[in-house]
């Protein structure tokens, strides 16, 4: 039975998901590759868009820098009547300021300088130079430049005898924006463009031209004119497409250069993308037809061989299910059956480890629980220990060993605090009173304390034992040898939903460096393991924006904790 299951499984779960998969995958190869011709494409296209772009920009920014030059706007704003030898002497001044060598960049050809009413100016048409504007008055870009009134007219040209990409701009006199006084070009070859158009392979037979914002062809490296559906451009900066042409289909892939609304379009035929898709196609019907047959084989073979070791288990299952777990199964299968063999016996182990492991874990809790109770006895006893020292103390009128021992008391109860780690502010404030009070016995008038706490932080929660170890080390790092008298405030408010601890003493002032260094990693040295307990006790239970940090301030050390407000 299980037999039949197993054949019929391989067969309904690989021989008809293979051959629906071959039928399918045919018609997805085709999508897939056109898919990923248009975005690879798109991907060229961008690059090349990127590069042209670059050289666009580097133009414009070319014809915005000569056309506030300082020595071009002052001779071109001024209408004085002017001799040969000064107009002669206002042109070299221009050309000598603007078309020197180093402004041109390497992706430009030249610049030419139109100035408006200064028909002394040369009337020759040149590159690189200063000329009166009747020279170009009569052209039509010429024309459309003083139309756009200040704003950049792109153009192809061909006055020099080569054709060039052109910019132009009608420039005003700074001081009188309504005046204009010049129209700038800035020409670049179209070799420059053609480099780069050249370096983009679409396929066998794709091809890329350049068009302008009409659909009118810039650059075709075969010269050919594009098709007419180049006039659909114009509405979208990126697109792709299908059309058909002269009964062929094409793909169709552009952008837009921001510049001048210029299109690089792609143009690559359908056929020689389903010429590929159709080679894969075939490929994967031969390799379905030969899987149905292989898989038909081997699902014979794994059926029965997979069937019969997990029945021989299934068997021993049940005796496991009847309480005989002293039973253990030959492994002498490879692969999963191995696997699955071998985690029966290590299950049947484990289970047998578990049964001992449980009784024994019960015979400890036990144990556990009478070493607990015993420990008990060791606080209680020292805890009568020192009262018995303080009835003493004051049976033989000793006040000050009598206050020494409560607050010790005091300080060994609240660290003990029943195992807990946290307690409320209050409770913490008492504790540094408590070892206050110790240590102002030991060292007699040599410091004084005062504190200066919000009330309302009292019953906030705490962690225990994190202000005690910095007024000790108030005290000892900063007072003990300090030659006047210490004086150690502690502060304590609340902020912005945190609460703020601060002791400042005004005796020695500490090394910064040294404590942000003990502070940042850990150390061995006894003398800092206080503070850095803190530190590092707080950030592990508030985590990593709270903690201890040191200042010094006029002369005086401040210790400041930052912890959450919790109540």
């Amino acid at each position: 039975m299980l037999y039949k299951k197993i054949l019929l499984s391989y067969i309904l779960i690989i021989v008809i998901p293979l051959i629906m998969v071959a039928a399918i995958t045919g018609n997805i190869t085709s999508r897939y590759i056109n898919e990923e011709v248009r975005k690879s494409t798109f991907q060229t296209l961008n690059q090349a868009n990127k590069n042209i772009s670059k050289m666009l920009e580097n133009m414009k920014n070319t014809i915005l820098y000569v056309s506030m030059n300082k020595e071009l706007q002052y001779n071109l704003s001024r209408n004085d009547k002017e001799t040969p030898f000064q107009i002669n002497r206002e042109v070299t001044a221009i050309r000598n300021s603007i078309l020197y060598p180093g402004i041109f960049n390497k992706n430009y050809s030249s610049i030419e300088i139109f100035a408006l009413r200064k028909n002394q100016y040369p009337m020759r048409l040149e590159q690189n130079d200063v000329m009166s504007s009747k020279v170009v008055e009569d052209k039509e870009w010429y024309k459309k430049t003083i139309q756009l009134n200040g704003r950049l007219y792109w153009y192809i040209n061909n006055d020099f005898g080569k054709q060039m990409i052109s910019v132009s701009r009608l420039v005003f006199d700074v001081k009188n924006f309504t005046k204009p006084i010049a129209v700038i070009s800035v020409d670049m070859d179209m070799s420059k463009i053609a480099s780069i158009i050249s370096d983009i392979h679409l396929g066998k037979t794709g091809k890329v031209y350049l068009v302008d914002d009409k659909g009118e062809l810039i650059y075709s490296e075969d010269k050919s004119f594009l098709y007419p559906y180049t006039t659909k451009l114009y509405n979208s900066s990126s697109r792709s497409n299908f059309i058909t042409m002269n009964g062929n289909k094409i793909m169709v892939i552009y952008n837009t250069l921001p510049q001048n609304g210029w299109k690089l379009v792609g143009m690559i035929p359908l056929n020689e993308l389903n010429e590929k898709a159709k080679m894969i196609r075939n490929f994967i019907y031969l390799t379905a037809l030969l899987s149905v047959v292989i898989a038909a084989l081997i699902s014979l073979y794994f059926s029965y061989s997979i069937s019969q070791p997990i029945i021989k288990l299934a068997t021993e299952m049940k005796r496991v299910e009847k309480g005989n777990f002293n039973i253990s199964v030959e492994e002498n299968w490879d692969g999963e059956i191995g696997v699955l063999y071998s985690s029966f016996n290590y299950m049947i182990k484990r289970i047998n480890e578990l049964i001992h492991e449980v009784y024994l874990s019960k015979i400890k809790e036990k144990d556990a629980e009478l070493k607990a109770l015993q420990a008990q006895i060791n606080p209680h006893f020292l805890y009568n220990t020192l009262d018995t020292v303080n009835w003493l103390a004051v049976k033989h009128n000793a006040p000050e060993i009598s206050k020494i021992v409560n607050s010790l008391a005091s300080i060994l109860r609240y660290s003990i605090n029943k195992g807990n780690d946290v307690t409320t502010v209050d409770k913490e404030l008492k504790h540094v009173e408590s070892y206050i009070t110790i240590q102002k016995i030991r060292f007699k008038d040599k410091f004084e304390v005062s504190f200066n706490i919000d009330k309302t932080i009292l019953h906030y929660k705490t962690i225990k034992l994190i202000l005690q170890p910095l007024v000790e080390n108030a005290i000892i790092h900063g007072i003990e040898t300090y030659e006047g008298k210490g004086k150690i405030l502690i502060n304590g408010y609340l902020g912005d939903g945190k609460i703020v601890f601060e002791v400042i003493n005004n005796g020695n002032p500490i090394d910064l460096d040294v404590v942000n260094k003990l502070l940042d990693s850990p150390s061995e040295d006894k003398d800092s393991y206080g503070i850095q307990n803190v530190n590092e006790r707080i950030k592990l239970y508030y985590g990593e924006e709270y903690g201890l940090y040191y200042q010094v301030i006029d002369n005086n050390t401040v210790a400041r904790i930052v912890i959450p407000a919790v109540l």
